[in-house]
């Protein structure tokens, strides 16, 4: 199978992701994904333009994704490729939790529109779209337990510790837990990290979107609370904080393998100073336990029903919880059971939650 990804990609980890994941992997299926970038082109006129004449040359294609908004590729471009070209036509929503309206103009022309997240689908039925759900995965091949055959027993985070992320850090490490933090960014701005300037013209735009839907207006809410009214998110130095400078993508899947416990963040943006944040699943919710570790976040229901809780993963629903679940697993007599776990969690992702399971279920719903 050959596909045409419209894909706009820029350097750096943001859009190289999709190679590592996705791409990559299905490519093991005999599945090809060929990428078509308007960021190559002078504008995106010309982009546009020319698409349609470079399938007919390089093809033929046997579908068509894309991941972008109108403003990058044209409804009338979509309708074209699928008048001329006779081929199904996907588009991909990665983040549209939080910024559904950014595609509400183009998700309507699309045979198929892949929702990340369940929480706006109500919207995308209301646009007249044929939606279907399907979280991240993860790619086997690339994450692969790589233990180094002895465990280190704290808890760990690989990434930048701001906002939730630091101030939950900061209390594992008040109650005396042992964490383990890789980011260069604690080395390169000091242990505090800088609140975000504040851009009035962005802030604007993102208010206009947030404002129509439920969840936009507790994001936003959360980001004026949490900008003007909060404390600085940053991580307290003490004898249980270890920081270390960021890892190779290699030594991220030893690291996972190793840690008795690799923690994960998954309220959305700011929503975490909420007294019920917004989950949602990120790829590291799947990155973690492919890579053979065993993942500490908070609960919510759809990532219980992904991984079974206390034998796959480590899911808690309060800081109470969470101190008391970090207290048993880090206990060296539990070391088995964290190996065990680990091994399960490894089995579970395996078997249900690579890129090649989602994308079978996509292309079976055409």
């Amino acid at each position: 199978m050959k596909i045409l990804y419209y894909f706009y990609e820029l350097e750096g980890p943001m859009y190289a992701w999709q190679y590592l994941h996705f791409i990559e992997e299905l490519k093991e299926h005999n599945i090809y994904i060929e990428t078509y970038n308007p960021a190559s082109f002078i504008n995106f006129d010309q982009a546009n333009e020319a698409l349609i004449p470079y399938m007919k040359k390089n093809g033929p294609y046997d579908l068509f994704l894309s991941c972008v908004d109108s403003a990058k590729l044209y409804r009338q471009i979509v309708l074209d490729i699928k008048r001329e070209l006779s081929i199904p036509t996907i588009l991909i929503c990665w983040d549209n939790l939080e910024l559904p309206f950014k595609q509400k103009m183009i998700a309507p022309v699309f045979d198929l529109v892949w929702l990340t997240a369940s929480g706006t689908k109500f919207l995308f039925d209301q646009w007249g779209c044929n939606t279907i759900f399907q979280t991240f995965a993860a790619n086997p091949k690339n994450f692969q337990p790589k233990p180094s055959g002895k465990q280190i027993s704290s808890i760990g985070f690989i990434g930048t510790p701001y906002g939730g992320r630091a101030n939950r850090i900061n209390y594992l490490t008040s109650n005396g837990f042992n964490c383990n933090v890789y980011s260069d960014a604690i080395f390169h701005e000091g242990i505090q990290l800088k609140k975000r300037k504040i851009d009035v013209k962005d802030v604007a735009i993102k208010s206009s979107r947030y404002l129509r839907f439920s969840i936009g207006r507790k994001v936003l809410y959360s980001t004026i609370v949490n900008q003007f009214l909060s404390k600085e998110s940053k991580l307290i130095e003490n004898e249980f904080l270890s920081k270390n400078h960021s890892v190779s993508f290699d030594e991220m899947c030893r690291i996972y393998s190793d840690l008795a416990l690799s923690l994960n963040i998954i309220e959305l943006r700011d929503t975490h100073i909420l007294k019920n944040g917004i989950p949602f699943n990120n790829l590291r919710a799947f990155e973690i336990p492919m890579s053979g570790g065993l993942e500490l976040t908070s609960y919510n229901e759809e990532l219980a029903s992904y991984f079974e809780n206390d034998k796959e993963i480590v899911l808690y629903k309060d800081f109470d919880e969470m101190v008391e679940k970090c207290r048993f697993y880090l206990n060296p007599a539990h070391e088995s059971l964290v190996n065990k776990m680990k091994i399960a969690a490894r089995k579970r992702a395996e078997g249900e939650h690579t890129w090649y399971h989602r994308f079978s279920k996509i292309l079976n719903g055409l």
